[in-house]
């Protein structure tokens, strides 16, 4: 065992036997608005707050320590107030507010998902009737609204690589599948005037792509594709395909007939850019996210698995792709692996 291996002990069962109660905590105090209510310079005490949010004076007064007890507020005698970064990360009316992600990080249908996982590894798949390979699954909605830590980050490193790549050609026409949010195809539409975006996913998420678009100052340059991107009509042909956070929702043998069928509109030297988690090539716990994804894919998907690096290489060179390579960002949890049509 190497030196850095954490040590299974009784402290740390318990903290990952109880992990669910920080997150509800956190959960309803997003969702009450507490942080907006304690936004002031002044301490509160419980009474006051209540007041302000309408809510049971008791609960609300036992909510308060709680969230104190995780350092998330200060607690002065009976009053109250913002922990430092709180008020920049958890009061909605900051640029840096990150309250709403939340509803993808602790989402209602990841826990419908996972509380019967003994019987989801028994099964081998998922044991939902409504599940993410359903047309209209909600929690896509949420993704797609709620960007999370790495949304945009990622997102200017697609645009970066793959601007740097297309400087030599005349088109950039850009298909974002499974776009989600859409910022991926977006943030290289900002960067290149002449780029078009074509955004595939379900109707409803494309309605949320459709408002950030119109945020980012590029609608007028995206087509909206509505259906499953296994059997939908394409329509013309691509410079880029884009696949963020999709393939690992399907099996290596699905991913295979997906960018095969991709390979087909894209036009001579065209590139396709996958941006996900990975697994399998690094010790687990250095990719721990990408573990736990990985068991949601199990308990939400018939047969879907991240992938390693390597058989990211193996399902693009099978379209046809050449020059496939494997890079990565520091401080960005998932890998990018791109390859390219003679």
């Amino acid at each position: 065992m190497s030196e850095s291996a954490a040590t299974v002990n009784q402290a740390r069962l318990l903290e990952m036997m109880t992990a669910f109660k920080a997150t509800y905590l956190l959960r309803a105090a997003i969702r009450l608005r507490v942080f907006d209510a304690l936004a002031s310079s002044e301490p509160a005490d419980p009474d006051d707050v209540a007041a302000i949010l309408r809510t049971n004076p008791r609960g609300t007064r036992i909510l308060l320590r709680a969230l104190a007890a995780m350092e998330l507020l200060r607690m002065e005698g009976e009053k109250f107030s913002l922990a430092e970064g709180a008020g920049e990360l958890l009061v909605s009316t900051s640029p840096q507010y990150c309250g709403g992600i939340i509803d993808v990080a602790a989402s209602d249908c990841e826990w419908d998902a996972l509380r019967d996982l003994a019987d989801v590894v028994r099964h081998g798949g998922t044991l939902l009737d409504e599940n993410a390979e359903s047309p209209g699954f909600p929690y896509w909605v949420d993704f797609a609204t709620h960007l999370t830590f790495a949304t945009r980050p990622g997102a200017q490193f697609v645009a970066d690589t793959t601007l740097s790549w297309a400087k030599g050609r005349e088109t950039l026409d850009v298909l974002d599948v499974g776009c989600g949010h859409g910022l991926f195809g977006f943030a290289i539409a900002e960067g290149a005037p002449r780029a078009r975006v074509t955004c595939l996913d379900w109707p409803n998420v494309l309605d949320v792509a459709r408002r950030h678009a119109d945020r980012a100052g590029v609608g007028d340059r995206v087509r909206y594709l509505p259906g499953d991107a296994f059997t939908v009509d394409l329509g013309g042909s691509y410079d880029v395909i884009v696949l963020g956070n999709f393939l690992f929702q399907f099996s290596f043998r699905r991913c295979i007939e997906l960018v095969r069928r991709l390979a087909g509109h894209l036009k001579p030297g065209g590139r396709v850019v996958v941006a996900g988690f990975t697994t399998g090539d690094r010790p687990p716990a250095q990719d721990h996210h990408a573990h736990l994804l990985n068991l949601l894919m199990l308990a939400w998907t018939s047969q879907g698995e991240l992938h390693s690096p390597d058989m990211y290489r193996k399902i693009l060179a099978s379209g046809g792709l050449s020059r496939v390579e494997v890079t990565e960002r520091p401080g960005l949890p998932f890998r990018f692996v791109t390859g390219e049509l003679p």
